[in-house]
């Protein structure tokens, strides 16, 4: 599918094919509140909250897509803990883990920041799954440490990716010091467009198998982080992986679901534009981003 430039909507699927021509003359129907196009209102956005923000959503059944600088490298932050339970699953899928396999809870590990599921079984132990669902559900730092010390290191995720479509994913270092987000620094990066790729092959596509593909879309519709979740329509919910880092950087990943089986991939990667490592994060703009996104993919 050819993506969209910054500029311009692409809107697929044969259900909305015939929409195409009249898309902008809808959205402006009413010359007395004239609603600005989509890419106008998230610059508008990046304005207002001094951001650099990444798009690429699709809706899965119509087709209908809205990408914004969707080509453009961002850090991944805690995002990689998603593909790192899937590589999980993967293996057990292969036969080479068990879910109830038990993992050495290092007590050096849970002094790191944000590891609340692991510093409570600190020099005890914790099966994959459990990792897992810290991992990706209140992104347990010292649990993604741990999962990526089962699957082979930081590069391991980047092989997961390349295996799964995702051309430019790549993990380079461990939790916390892949959350550095320094301008220009290639290390432990992602485009919206790739990593939502890959979220949308795992949750969709035929990368696990069934029993697996639902276990992982589980743990994340369990996410207790989620950014994207206060944006959605009443009804609706969402599985999903949250990142957050410095500069500002804060990503939201995953599958929308609506109470009609509607399916909506949100990719949305931000950064301050600000050069303070200390910058805000963004959670309350990929909120807005969510309402502003979720009524255009709907049509």
């Amino acid at each position: 599918m050819n993506h969209l430039s910054r500029r311009s909507m692409l809107v697929g699927g044969l259900a909305v094919a015939g929409l195409a021509a009249c898309t902008q003359k809808s959205v402006l129907a009413d010359p007395a509140e004239p609603i600005p196009p989509v890419h106008d209102r998230i610059e508008a956005l990046q304005r207002r909250h001094n951001a650099k923000i990444g798009v690429y959503t699709i809706n899965l059944d119509s087709g209908r897509t809205v990408s914004h600088l969707d080509g453009e490298s961002f850090a991944m932050c805690s995002t990689f803990k998603g593909y790192a339970a899937a590589r999980v699953l993967q293996m057990v899928q292969n036969g080479e883990l068990t879910l109830d396999r038990q993992v050495f809870v290092d007590p050096e590990q849970t002094s790191l920041p944000n590891s609340p599921r692991t510093a409570a079984n600190s020099g005890g132990q914790m099966t994959l799954a459990e990792l897992c669902a810290a991992a990706v559900q209140v992104s347990d730092n010292a649990a993604g440490n741990l999962l990526l010390q089962t699957i082979g290191g930081p590069s391991a995720i980047t092989d997961f990716a390349r295996s799964i479509g995702d051309d430019r994913t790549r993990l380079d270092r461990w939790e916390i010091e892949l959350n550095t987000a320094i301008p220009g620094d290639p290390r432990d990066t992602s485009s919206p467009r790739a990593l939502g790729g890959g979220y949308r092959n795992l949750l969709t596509g035929d990368v696990l198998a069934a029993p697996q593909r639902q276990q992982l879309e589980d743990w994340l519709r369990a996410n207790e982080t989620s950014s994207m979740r206060a944006g959605l329509p009443e009804g609706w919910t969402t599985a999903d992986k949250t990142g957050n880092g410095d500069y500002g950087s804060t990503n939201d990943v995953g599958m929308a679901y609506g109470p009609r089986g509607q399916r909506l991939l949100l990719a949305i990667m931000t950064r301050s534009q600000a050069n303070d490592p200390k910058a805000a994060n963004n959670r309350p703009l990929i909120g807005e981003l969510t309402t502003l996104l979720v009524p255009w993919l709907l049509g």
